[in-house]
C-alpha cells in the first residue's frame, strides 16, 4: 500500500482545558471494583457523581491553504464542571458563534465523552467525529445530549486526511470498560516535523510514533506529542515502564506535551532522563505544575 501525504499545516497550537478526569483515583478504583472490575461496561458503574472531572483540549491550527481551524478534542465527563471550563476559557462564545470547526472525541470513555452536553448547550448543531466502535449506549447519549449536526464515523482501513496537514487514524482496539476504538490525530508542521495529539493513547505512544513511520509519505522526524500517553495513569512503576521510556528516548522527540493518563510519576521520570517535558503553571485544580495543565497552551 502506498504511503499517504497529508500535506503540511502552517502552525498548530493547543490549549489543555482540563487533563483531569476525576479528583481522587482512590475512589475511581473504588467504583470500578465494586462494579466488578474493568472487564464491566462503564454504562453499569455506579460513579461518585462529586469525583468527575473531565478530559479537554483546544486545538487551533493554520491549514496549509492557510485557512484557520479550531478543533474541540474530547468534552470531560461532569457537565457542569466541563461547562464551568468552557465558561473560563471562551470556549462556549467559540460554539456559539460557530467558530468551532467539529468536535472531535477520540474514545468513548466516560471521562472524554459524557460531558457532551455541556457543549451542546452552546451548538447542538456542531459536526461530531467518532470513532467506529462506538456503542449503542453513546450513540444514544449523543442522542440524549440534544445534539442535531452531522455524526461521521471513521473507521480503521487507511488514515483519513481532514484538512491540509492533519489527518486522523482510527486504532481498532478493545479498550477496558466493554468500549472499543479510539482515534488520534497527526498534524504535519511546516519547517517542524510531525506531532500527534492523543486523548489516552490507549494504542501505546510507541505504536503511534511506528504508525507515522510507516503510513506517511515525506516523514522526516517526529517533532513531538500532545495529551494522555496513558503510561502510569496510576502512578503505578516497574521495568515495563523504564523499557518505554528507553525506547521513546530513541525518537528524539523535541517537545512532550503530555499530561492526563501519563501520570505524574512518569513525568518526574522523563524530566530525570532530560526528556523535553513542556511543563505547566499548575493552574486551574492541574495535578501538577510539572506538566501541561489546566488552562496551559503549547505552540508547535
Amino acid at each position: 500500500m502506498a504511503k499517504v501525504d497529508i500535506g503540511r499545516v502552517r502552525s498548530l497550537s493547543i490549549k489543555c482545558l482540563s487533563e483531569v478526569s476525576w479528583h481522587d483515583n482512590t475512589r475511581m478504583r473504588q467504583d470500578v471494583r465494586e462494579a466488578g472490575g474493568l472487564g464491566v461496561d462503564q454504562f453499569d458503574v455506579k460513579w461518585t457523581p462529586e469525583n468527575a472531572a473531565g478530559v479537554s483540549a483546544l486545538i487551533e491550527t493554520v491549514d496549509g491553504g492557510g485557512r484557520a481551524r479550531k478543533i474541540l478534542m474530547d468534552v470531560g465527563w461532569d457537565t457542569d464542571y466541563m461547562d464551568g471550563v468552557f465558561r473560563r476559557e471562551g470556549v462556549d462564545r467559540m460554539l456559539s458563534n460557530g467558530e468551532i470547526d467539529f468536535l472531535y472525541i477520540t474514545h468513548e470513555h466516560v471521562d472524554h465523552f459524557w460531558g457532551l452536553p455541556a457543549a451542546m448547550r452552546y451548538r447542538p448543531d456542531v459536526k461530531i467525529l467518532i470513532p467506529t466502535g462506538f456503542s449503542e449506549k453513546s450513540k444514544e447519549l449523543l442522542r440524549e445530549a440534544g445534539h442535531t449536526g452531522k455524526v461521521v464515523e471513521i473507521g480503521p482501513e487507511a488514515p483519513r486526511a481532514l484538512f491540509p496537514g492533519c489527518a486522523t487514524v482510527t486504532f481498532d482496539i478493545p479498550i477496558f470498560l466493554k468500549t472499543h476504538g479510539e482515534q488520534v490525530l497527526y498534524f504535519h508542521v511546516e519547517g517542524r516535523g510531525m506531532i500527534t495529539v492523543t486523548g489516552c493513547c490507549h494504542p501505546g505512544v510507541l505504536g503511534l510514533l511506528e504508525y507515522a513511520q510507516e503510513e506517511f509519505e515525506g516523514f522526516t522526524e517526529f517533532h513531538g506529542v500532545y495529551g494522555g500517553l496513558h503510561i502510569a495513569p496510576f502512578e503505578e512503576w516497574g521495568p515495563a515502564q523504564e523499557e518505554l521510556l528507553d525506547k521513546l528516548q530513541t525518537y528524539r522527540l523535541q517537545r512532550l506535551a503530555c499530561n492526563h493518563c501519563t501520570g505524574v510519576l512518569t513525568v518526574e521520570k522523563m524530566l530525570e532522563r532530560g526528556m523535553p517535558v513542556v511543563r505547566g503553571t499548575g493552574s486551574h485544580g492541574s495535578k501538577s505544575d510539572l506538566y501541561l495543565g489546566n488552562g496551559d497552551r503549547v505552540v508547535f
